[in-house]
């Protein structure tokens, strides 16, 4: 049966305080990084200014754009994040997840047998993330054909945005019912041991989809061609081979299609990668630049251990009765339900997340940091991946002079300035 929300519990007070938390933490941040902007967004860092091709393009009009581009995000931010702090907060105080649980229930019979059982994982995961697809779908509207287009990024067509949205949809949902049957089975027939399974079996979902999303997915939404250009082929080609890798392929994506931004981008397993160029890098990088900027970030699998800490919370009934769900789940009839215990785990996790995002955003700078100093040596000198970080940056307006705690809290990169002080420290190859 639903039961009312216990606001004086403790998982209810974690979510609540969290959440609130989250959402101050950030404005505060945002609000201080505007106002550096304001302050120091028409100047051109120290560093910067004793390289020519830093002084001649970061000029008076471009930081003008820059700084015009990164208000015009913030203040579409601010107002997206309180309209997404009401709907967090009204989803859990009004019921909505035990009422979306308890229709589900009705419709499919659920708890008997593994067909109703993926039959109610799948609704109950569809519907619950329905309010927030629908709020989030004017905010995209505005970024892609307003914020986007005033500053020539954009070359969406409506026609295209709705097509992208529903590939999407019926990529995700497949997908997504895939991962529900297999959880489904495992939930049911190794109660006591699933978080084992499952992380077994998300590890090798994560390594088929290295292969299945660039030659399968990827190609629905955008065309992939060779790379013709044969000195970038050649450069990139040699920087393989020095570091030890295999040419998987190397091609080049029509990003132009939908936007104006540069980036690439790795693929596949092992040693062999596959290389994908956004045409907008083409226009903008020299040979030697875009061989520089293509670098492998390797993520180490933590499934086992995130799934064995769901499986836990998953198993203490207080975090059911602290949000309204059934109020007789005992230790030994909890198996049926573990997939909302998971969710609202997850939920949980969401709230104070934040708080660490400091901690994993150290790490990862100094990865970043390690990988221009590998795609420094690789190319046998810093020069090109310095002249080829500043063009990504003015192509893409990316703000030159953050405040140090908003990149402390938030960046998982370097700055432009940060990774260029470092650069210039290298020895020469």
């Amino acid at each position: 049966m639903i039961t009312s929300v216990s606001f004086s519990n403790p998982f209810v007070l974690i979510f609540l305080c969290g959440t609130v938390a989250t959402f101050l933490i950030n404005h505060f941040l945002e609000f201080i990084d505007f106002r550096t902007r304001a302050k120091n967004g028409g100047s051109i860092p120290a560093v910067l200014q004793k390289i020519p091709l830093a002084a001649e393009t970061f000029d008076t009009e471009k930081l003008k754009n820059i700084s015009a581009y990164e208000d015009a995000k913030y203040c579409k931010w601010c107002l997206s994040s309180v309209f997404n702090l009401v709907l967090d907060l009204s989803l859990v105080i009004f019921g909505f997840y035990p009422f979306v649980f308890y229709f589900v229930c009705g419709i499919t019979g659920f708890p008997s047998g593994i067909g109703n059982s993926f039959c109610a994982f799948f609704l109950f995961m569809i519907l619950t993330a329905v309010p927030s697809f629908i709020l989030e779908i004017p905010f995209s509207l505005y970024s892609e054909f307003v914020l986007e287009k005033k500053f020539g990024f954009s070359n969406m067509t409506l026609k295209l945005w709705i097509v992208d949205t529903l590939k999407s949809l019926i990529i995700s949902l497949i997908l997504i019912s895939l991962l529900t049957f297999v959880a489904a089975v495992v939930f049911v027939k190794f109660a006591g041991s699933w978080w084992f399974i499952l992380a077994a079996v998300l590890i090798a979902f994560t390594f088929i989809m290295q292969v299945v999303y660039p030659k399968f997915i990827a190609p629905l939404f955008n065309k992939f061609t060779p790379l013709e250009d044969d000195e970038a082929k050649d450069k990139i080609m040699a920087i393989l081979e020095k570091v030890g890798f295999k040419n998987g392929g190397l091609f080049v994506m029509d990003a132009s299609k939908r936007s104006g931004h540069s980036n690439a981008y790795f693929s596949g397993f092992g040693k062999t990668k596959r290389i994908v160029l956004y045409d907008t890098l083409l226009k903008s990088l020299s040979p030697d630049e875009l061989a520089a900027v293509l670098r492998l970030f390797i993520m180490i699998p933590m499934e086992f251990v995130v799934t064995f800490l769901l499986y836990k919370m998953a198993h203490i009934p207080e975090l059911y009765y602290a949000f309204g769900f059934l109020d007789d789940i005992t230790a030994e009839n909890i198996a049926n339900v573990q997939f909302i215990g998971i969710f609202l785990a997850t939920m949980l996790w969401g709230a104070v997340s934040e708080i660490i995002t400091p901690v994993s955003n150290i790490f990862s700078r100094k990865q970043e940091y390690q990988a221009d100093a590998f795609g420094a040596k690789a190319c046998g000198s810093a020069d090109p991946l310095i002249t080829g970080l500043i063009k990504l940056n003015s192509e893409n307006l990316s703000e030159l002079i953050p405040p140090k705690l908003y990149v402390f809290w938030n960046y998982s990169h370097p700055t432009l300035v940060e990774r260029i002080e470092k650069l210039s420290q290298l020895p020469e190859a």
